[in-house]
């Protein structure tokens, strides 16, 4: 069934730097409100590239509320949407607030993206903070927030922020990538290999993580250690700058 259209807000994806993975964008959403006996209630279009994951982390913050959504909407295979399904999604007064809060907090978010794309770390700094204003639970702003820190070799700020991230996301690779980036850039090499070891542990394919690992046992002094580790990422990759460089590194470990 098709509802009417309310405002519409496309997210931009997140600028890879130092490594990191970009992040998923955030796709076109539909801010309806269906109210009835008190329910707050949404119906979301699914646009593509979005998850359930995706969709709970968008309106609940919380991409753990996934399966709350399938149950809720009598999907058997959470796995297969369809772009242009709709979603019903339920809300208690709290929720249905703190999804406004993130609902408005998108328009200084994605000029911030857009303003770390084109390198201007001001302004991006600036909205990035006030989306953090409008929405301080808004982790995607904050990750953003910190890879800015990072490009401005704030590596002990951008620490902060990411460990703060982390502790809500203990999964996320994206996250760890970035955490592990501003240890190596304070020298903190047995920090930062543990970072990507655990990265690693839950995605062994992560190019940037194996590169950030062998990197961080090259700098530690760790040889035999760091040549399996650049071997290892040069399975994962092997035609690339990255690739080349990491053929030096063991050129180097090997005695040329």
């Amino acid at each position: 069934m098709k509802f009417k259209s309310g405002a519409v807000l496309v997210l931009a994806a997140v600028t890879l730097i130092a490594g990191c993975d970009k992040r998923p964008a955030l796709q076109a959403v539909r801010l309806d409100t269906l109210r009835a006996q008190e329910d707050y209630t949404l119906v979301h279009a699914v646009a593509p590239g979005e998850t359930l994951r995706s969709v709970a982390e968008l309106y609940y913050g919380d991409p753990e509320r996934a399966a709350e959504i399938a149950a809720g909407n009598g999907l058997a295979d959470p796995d297969r949407l369809a772009v242009g399904d709709d979603l019903l999604l339920v809300f208690s007064e709290d929720e249905w607030a703190g999804a406004e809060r993130r609902y408005r907090a998108r328009i200084p978010y994605n000029q911030g993206v857009d303003a770390l794309a084109s390198g201007r770390l001001d302004a991006a700094e600036t909205f990035f903070d006030e989306a953090l204003g409008i929405d301080p639970a808004f982790d995607d702003a904050r990750y953003n927030q910190a890879l800015v820190q990072l490009r401005r070799g704030r590596n002990e700020v951008a620490e902060a922020l990411l460990l703060d991230v982390w502790a809500r996301r203990p999964e996320d690779v994206d996250v760890l990538a970035a955490l592990g980036n501003s240890l190596f850039y304070q020298t903190r090499f047995g920090d930062s290999v543990a970072i990507f070891r655990e990265l690693l542990a839950r995605d062994p394919d992560h190019r940037q993580g194996a590169y950030g690992l062998a990197r961080s046992l090259t700098e530690a002094g760790l040889i035999e250690s760091a040549v399996t580790a650049w071997e290892a990422y040069l399975r994962l990759d092997t035609d690339s700058v990255w690739a080349e460089r990491a053929r030096e590194q063991l050129r180097g470990l090997r005695g040329g």
